[in-house]
């Protein structure tokens, strides 16, 4: 696998450069080249990944989001390719997840912003060119949210990975073994399904995975938040898929309650149409605490 363009001119480490000591004490997850042939520890390779979700060589003068930093390769990278502003944006503490120990050592403008996906709005961290949503949809308990979340700050390219159900996860035991004779999961090739995941049911070490979704059930999911959007890319249980922001859906904007009455409509991000209807309702009745 060839490198990035940034990658090709990578320095060698300091002379007094101790990866094992530099590295200690942080779960690394993530797998980058920060000098020549000096790789933080982790198993999932940047490198690799940009390369099958088609993410551009050249970022020069884009402002780009990376959601779900955690240790910051990602951002770290984009940088690397150009882009002229990068915001890595997590629930995890730099100092803990490592991203503040690696911007150190790089001297690295990338920004550290902590906060939830759910929480992402233009009038806070402005839009972006270029978002990368790698490994996050499946954690979600509000993907849909999260989605419509997403295009509030998107005015270009959403590049996204995530697990998708396979023909082992799709049914659950006993049955699994039936849909992967049958190849079952073809069958709803054009169903968009949502795979919900009891606690460890997805990793045995990891109960954040609430929902596995199809392919189909990405693209439609993306398609109905405001997004035109292909997939570019499978292997094992995960796929790649490029979106591209576009006008919201007019169902979004006013053929739907939720996107109606002010309150949810303030919550998704979604500029509404207002109606009197919504807009007069009274505020909901307080319920009285109970007496003991």
């Amino acid at each position: 696998m060839s490198k990035s363009a940034g990658a090709q001119f990578l320095k060698p480490p300091p002379a007094d450069f101790s990866a094992g000591q530099f590295f200690a004490g942080i779960y690394w997850h993530q797998k980058w080249e920060v000098f020549q042939g000096v790789f933080t520890p982790g198993r999932n390779a940047v490198e690799r990944l940009c390369a099958q979700a088609g993410l551009p060589e050249d970022l020069s003068g884009k402002r780009v989001l990376d959601i779900g930093a955690w240790n910051g390769c990602f951002s770290f990278e984009c940088e690397r390719r150009g882009a002229s502003e990068v915001v890595a944006y997590g629930l995890e503490n730099p100092d803990e997840a490592g991203f503040n120990r690696l911007k150190s050592l790089l001297a690295s403008k990338v920004a550290y912003v902590q906060g939830s996906v759910y929480d992402l709005a233009p009038e806070k961290l402005g839009t972006f060119d270029v978002i990368l949503f790698f490994g996050v949809l499946y954690h979600l308990r509000y993907p849909l949210l999260a989605i419509d979340r997403l295009r509030t700050v998107s005015k270009g390219s959403v590049f996204i990975e995530t697990h998708v159900v396979n023909n082992r996860l799709l049914l659950r035991k006993p049955l699994d073994l039936f849909a992967r004779l049958a190849g079952l999961v073809l069958l709803f090739r054009n169903t968009p399904i949502w795979r919900q995941y009891r606690e460890y049911e997805l990793h045995r070490e990891d109960r954040s995975n609430w929902f596995g979704p199809n392919p189909q059930a990405v693209v439609e999911s993306f398609q109905s938040a405001g997004f035109e959007i292909a997939q570019v890319g499978s292997w094992n249980d995960r796929a790649a898929f490029k979106a591209e922001a576009t006008k919201l859906p007019d169902r979004l904007l006013s053929g739907t309650y939720e996107g109606l009455y002010s309150s949810n409509a303030r919550l998704a991000g979604i500029p509404v149409h207002h109606t009197r209807l919504f807009e007069d309702a009274p505020p909901p009745i307080a319920v009285p605490p109970k007496r003991e």
